[in-house]
């Protein structure tokens, strides 16, 4: 049977036993603060990077894999791989598709390998990664997987809270909600991925308005299948989004992460996100929010 190779980026935010269990390969990203230099889940976890957030006096800075790390990953999975799909966060928000790309042309058609962009990040990646590598685990042809990938982004959308915009804006990675920077710094935003970018969704003046502003936002799909609840720095108001949403999807079809290094140097602490999955029989289709 051919085997087939799933490689994503550490900005999927998939938790390591599923990482482990699919056989999933994670490329980090790097991260500065203060100028030391990290490797996103690598040489720092996301708390210790929030521990350092804290006391920081710059903004951090991150910066997609080197073509190279790519390029030695692939060149490894060759040796026992008939293909490879490597699926990554938005080329919108960074250069890792990019990486991704240059390091398959180097490899000459050594082997197959589909590069695909996800449009998303955080767990707006990782469901699609997920979906990708149960089907490869499967044995489904390369054509298979990519097809499954794809189907799978159309049935993903990303919402995030944030305390503050300052760190989307410093890192310039706020789209068209720079449009709205000024009039809402002070406020509790509500974002949402469009197409790879971040654009705004809703303003709200309080942490629990926020929260009951996301819970209501997610309410509206029609078909939920799973849910990812992600933080940087308080678990807390994820827990309560939990709770509101358990008639709609129960805890165990919940994924509960922290943000990677890379994803809450650009949105700061107090920072929450929901991912929701609508599942492998919704009719592809533009994202919902």
């Amino acid at each position: 049977m051919a085997r087939l190779a799933v490689v994503t980026d550490s900005t999927a935010d998939i938790p390591p036993e599923l990482l482990a269990e699919l056989d999933i390969h994670v490329v980090p990203l790097t991260v500065r603060i203060d100028n030391a230099v990290f490797e996103d889940r690598v040489t720092i976890t996301p708390t210790e990077f929030m521990r350092l957030l804290a006391d920081a006096h710059d903004f951090p800075s991150t910066s997609q894999p080197p073509v190279g790390r790519f390029e030695e990953l692939y060149r490894r999975l060759a040796e026992d791989h008939d293909a490879i799909v490597s699926i990554h966060l938005s080329s919108r928000l960074s250069g890792t598709y990019q990486s991704a790309l240059l390091a398959r042309d180097s490899l000459n058609g050594r082997l197959p390998i589909a590069v695909l962009d996800s449009r998303s990040a955080s767990m707006g990646l990782g469901f699609p990664v997920l979906r990708a590598a149960r089907a490869a685990r499967e044995g489904r042809s390369l054509d298979d997987v990519v097809a499954l990938a794809h189907r799978a982004f159309g049935a993903t959308s990303a919402l995030f809270m944030l305390d503050t915009l300052e760190y989307l804006r410093r890192g310039g990675r706020i789209g068209r909600a720079a449009e709205v920077v000024g009039s809402i710094l002070q406020l509790k935003p509500i974002l949402r991925l469009e197409e790879g970018l971040v654009v705004p969704f809703a303003r709200t003046r309080t942490l629990p308005r926020a929260t009951a502003g996301l819970i209501d936002a997610v309410r509206d799909f029609p078909v939920i299948d799973r849910l990812a609840i992600l933080h940087t720095t308080d678990p807390g108001p994820g827990e309560a989004i939990a709770g509101a949403l358990a008639d709609r999807c129960p805890r165990e079809r919940m994924i509960f992460s922290q943000f990677s290094p890379v994803l809450a140097a650009h949105l700061g602490p107090g920072a929450v996100g929901v991912i929701v999955y609508e599942g492998d029989d919704v009719v592809p289709r533009e994202r919902r929010v």
